[in-house]
This record gives C-alpha cells, sequence and structure tokens, in this order.
C-alpha cells in the first residue's frame, strides 16, 4: 500500500499573500494624501468625517473580505507526500489538483525572509524539470524551521531511491567544514565591486532631485505652508533616496555568512542576513556557468560567478543564482576547479572576439538607426522650432552615446567553441562570460541579416531549460565554420 503524509501550510502563509493587499492600502492612503490632510487641518467637520469614515470603511470591508478569502484557500490547500510524487490539492469552489512527480523535481531549497525569521516560519521551494515552469517555482509550502527542514530532507531521500520515515527528526545537516566561507572584509569586497556605473549615476541624480526638494520645503515652510505637508515631502525624499541607493548598499549585506561546500555530486550553498537561503544543488542540474563583471570589476580582473539551473533565478537573478562573490581570476578557477570540476576546463578557454566583418554586418542597423534619428530630429524642429539648438545638441550627443556603445560592445563581445564547452561573451562597459555544456542545450538559432551573408558571418541564440532571465543566450557573430561546428558538436553530444 502507498505511503501518503497529508499537511497544511502554517497559518502564517495567510500574512505573506496579504502582503500585496497592504501594498495597495499603502498607495490608496498617498493617493488620497490631501484628503488625509485636509482632515487633520480643518479637523472633523461634518462632511470630512462622513467621508473619511465611509473611505475607511470600504477599505477595512474589503481587507476582511479578502483575509477571509485567503483563509478559506489556506484552510482547504492540502500538501500530499507519496511514494513517487508530491500532490497540491485544493478544495475551494474551484477545484485545482497539481501532482508533482519526484523524479522531475530538479531542486528542494529553503529560505526565510524577515516576517518567516520572526514568525519561525521556513519556506520550502520546489522546482521541476520543465520548460513550460521553468520560469517560476512550481511549489512553495511555509512550515515551522524544524519541519521545513525534516521535510526537505524526507523528499530528497525520496528523490534518491532511499527508505525514509517523515517522522525521524532529521538533523539540519549543519557542516563543521565549508570549502569556502566569507568574513566581513570579503563581503565588503564583493559588494564594491557589485556597484553598477549606471546605478551610481542614478543615486547622484537623485542626490541632486533631492537638494531640489529640501529647498522647496524651505521654501514651504518660509511663506507658512502646513507643516504636515513639510513632513510628507521629507518623507518622499526619504524613500525616493532609499530606493535609489538601495540597488548600491544591497551588495554589501545580500551574501551576509556566505558559505559553499560540495560533497560528492551536490553543492551546498547559504548566505543571507535579510533573507536567509539554505540551497542543495545537485551538480547534474547545472547547465551553464557565468563569470560576470561591472565596469569597476572589469578594472581591476575580478570576477563573480553564477550558475544556470531550473529554479536558481525564478525571483531575482542577482540573489538566486549566485556562486561565488568576487575575487581574482585565478582564485576564482581554484574554486571552480574544487567545486565545479566540471567546468574547470570549460574557463581554461580563451575567448575571442567578434570578427572584424561584423562592422559589415552593422551597416543596414546603422542606416536604420540613422534614419530614424533624422527624421524624429527633424519632425521635432518643425514642431518645435523655439527648441531647435536644444534639439540639434541632444541628437548629437545621443548619437555619440550610441557610438561608444556599439564600440564598447565590439570590444567585449566573442565567443569560443570548444570540444565539450562553448563560450559566450556579452556586455558593454562590463562584461558577462557563459560557459554552456553541449549536452544542456536545448536547441540553437542562427540569422543572418544581407550584409553578414555576404561576409559569412552569423549571430544566434543558445536556449537552455532555465528560467526566463537566462533561457535565451546571445551569441555574438561569429564565423559560419563555428556556426556549423556547434550544430555537429550539438548533434554528437
Amino acid at each position: 500500500m502507498e505511503n501518503k503524509i497529508r499537511f497544511r501550510n502554517h497559518i502564517s502563509v495567510i500574512l505573506e499573500q496579504l502582503g500585496a493587499t497592504f501594498g495597495i492600502l499603502f498607495v490608496l492612503f498617498f493617493t488620497n494624501i490631501d484628503d488625509v490632510i485636509d482632515y487633520i487641518e480643518k479637523g472633523s467637520s461634518e462632511e470630512l468625517s462622513l467621508t473619511v469614515y465611509i473611505g475607511g470603511g470600504v477599505i477595512l470591508a474589503v481587507f476582511l473580505l479578502i483575509f477571509l478569502y485567503q483563509w478559506i484557500i489556506w484552510s482547504k490547500t492540502y500538501i500530499s507526500i507519496c511514494d513517487n510524487s508530491i500532490v497540491i490539492e485544493r478544495n475551494t469552489w474551484n477545484k485545482k489538483k497539481n501532482t508533482i512527480g519526484l523524479k522531475n523535481i530538479s531542486n528542494v531549497n529553503t529560505e526565510q525572509n524577515l516576517l518567516e525569521m520572526l514568525l519561525g516560519t521556513c519556506k520550502v521551494k520546489l522546482d521541476t524539470n520543465s520548460m513550460s515552469t521553468s520560469d517560476k517555482t512550481d511549489v512553495k509550502i511555509i512550515l515551522k524551521k524544524a519541519e521545513a527542514e525534516q521535510f526537505r530532507l524526507y523528499v530528497m531521500k525520496l528523490m534518491q531511491g532511499q527508505e525514509g520515515d517523515f517522522e525521524k527528526k532529521y538533523s539540519k545537516e549543519d557542516k563543521d567544514h565549508w570549502a569556502i566561507q566569507t568574513n566581513m572584509g570579503d563581503i565588503f569586497t564583493h559588494g564594491l565591486f557589485s556597484v553598477n556605473l549606471l546605478s551610481v549615476l542614478v543615486v547622484i541624480g537623485c542626490v541632486v532631485g533631492a537638494a531640489g526638494m529640501v529647498l522647496q520645503v524651505i521654501h514651504s515652510v518660509s511663506v507658512g505652508e502646513s507643516i504636515v505637508k513639510m513632513l510628507l515631502s521629507v518623507l518622499m525624499l526619504i524613500a525616493i533616496f532609499s530606493s535609489a541607493i538601495w540597488n548600491i548598499v544591497k551588495g554589501f549585506i545580500q551574501y551576509y555568512d556566505f558559505k559553499i561546500d560540495r560533497n560528492e555530486n551536490k553543492l551546498y550553498i547559504r548566505y543571507g542576513i535579510l533573507k536567509k537561503v539554505n540551497y542543495t544543488i545537485p551538480a547534474e542540474k547545472i547547465s551553464a556557468l557565468k563569470l560576470k563583471q561591472t565596469f569597476f570589476a572589469r578594472l581591476t580582473g575580478r570576477y563573480t560567478a553564477e550558475i544556470i539551473n531550473i529554479g536558481m533565478g525564478d525571483d531575482a537573478a542577482e540573489t538566486q543564482s549566485f556562486f561565488l562573490p568576487y575575487c581574482k581570476r585565478n582564485q576564482m578557477e581554484e574554486r571552480i576547479r574544487l567545486l565545479l570540476p566540471e567546468f574547470y576546463e570549460a574557463v581554461q578557454m580563451q575567448t575571442v572576439r567578434q570578427p572584424i566583418a561584423t562592422w559589415i554586418a552593422w551597416i543596414w542597423p546603422a542606416v536604420l538607426f540613422a534614419l530614424f534619428l533624422v527624421a524624429g530630429a527633424l519632425l521635432s524642429v518643425y514642431y518645435f522650432p523655439e527648441f531647435q539648438k536644444e534639439i540639434i545638441l541632444g541628437v548629437l550627443i545621443f548619437s555619440i552615446w550610441m557610438i561608444l556603445l556599439v564600440l564598447a560592445y565590439f570590444l567585449t563581445a566573442g565567443s569560443t567553441v570548444g570540444v565539450s564547452h562553448m563560450a559566450i561573451v556579452n556586455g558593454y562597459f562590463g562584461r558577462t562570460i557563459c560557459y554552456i555544456s553541449y549536452k544542456d542545450i536545448q536547441y540553437v538559432e542562427f540569422s543572418q541579416n544581407i550584409f553578414a551573408r555576404v561576409v559569412k558571418i552569423q549571430k544566434g541564440e543558445v536556449h537552455l531549460l532555465a528560467s526566463t532571465a537566462n533561457r535565451k543566450q546571445e551569441i555574438p557573430y561569429i564565423s559560419m565554420e563555428n556556426g556549423e561546428t556547434i550544430k555537429k558538436r550539438l548533434l554528437n553530444r
């Protein structure tokens, strides 16, 4: 008789599902902020009080209805573990049943956000080997932390064909030794070289905008405007600055206490402070390895690494696919040899730039770009003649910037066609090198415009079984001979 275990998510899943509702309420509050200010300033006049009471009552009623809906879903949704499958069953008005075969599960990982840390719960994420669902996590289960670890280990035992007892209290698999365990200096270095050039420019723009907002607040106070409006302006200032600077700061804290190790054919990865993750990744499920550089990292010869497989990169590419922090090239290669030897020979390959004939292939898109730019400039001057000088200056600056981007792309992009792997290089001021095993390629496509056909070069796309962000890898221009080599090695894999 088939063993069957049946349970529900932890009830805190309702709070997590209500997160979007709280966001909507927040937006509604700020879109009606003028009415709130009037109510605070003018007091409780009969008209204002009626508006506030009706609006508040409607919002409360909607919130309660959404809460009730989520509670019904939680109470009617069950998770069952059978010998060969996991079944998610929802017995609400619209009945749903999702059955996942254990042999199709690629990853069983756990993570905790701040709310889950406070409540002592943990999220278990299951991902499957399916192209149709590879851009999302198939199942997210929230349990008490100890139960989540117990569930994860039990499912992994079943995946490996081992006998498992769900009632047995498995250990947390706390390791005494890690191949790599970062300290604060390592994390600071990673954060420093993670800074994106565009993010720096955005922050500078935000600082300039913030100065203007401060002057506006000072002017408001000087003409006797409401202190409430002044405080709201300050709050908006803080919100804008915080949002802009987060893209820079997160690199310094995202991978706090990063640890990684390999045991037999599995990688174990743990890190996080605001969001703790615990990944166990079968090495055979990894279809590609990426080495990445920001502009600043490229100047100093440092690299960070990401991996591509099913489930990695679903929620946040930077977080979910993270493999190794920034370090020098020789140290990166040594770490790959230790942790992911399947790709060690691949990272030794030397990449080459696109053929010089690529400039000829770019003639057609360059001509189209120039035609649209000139047409747009002429129309703008015709309808706004008073801004003729500004329009011409803007077109000139934009043209120079586009030329710089094309030149940077030519000097950066390239590829290498190896025996068992191929390497694809893309980027402008930063750079990404993607190493792909032929056996993990789903299919490859090549295309040519008329000029590329004349000079016998082509560009293409490699398609992988991965999340949407990583599913397609762009191949810069290569010779037709190299394209045929890729096709042959794909057929002979």
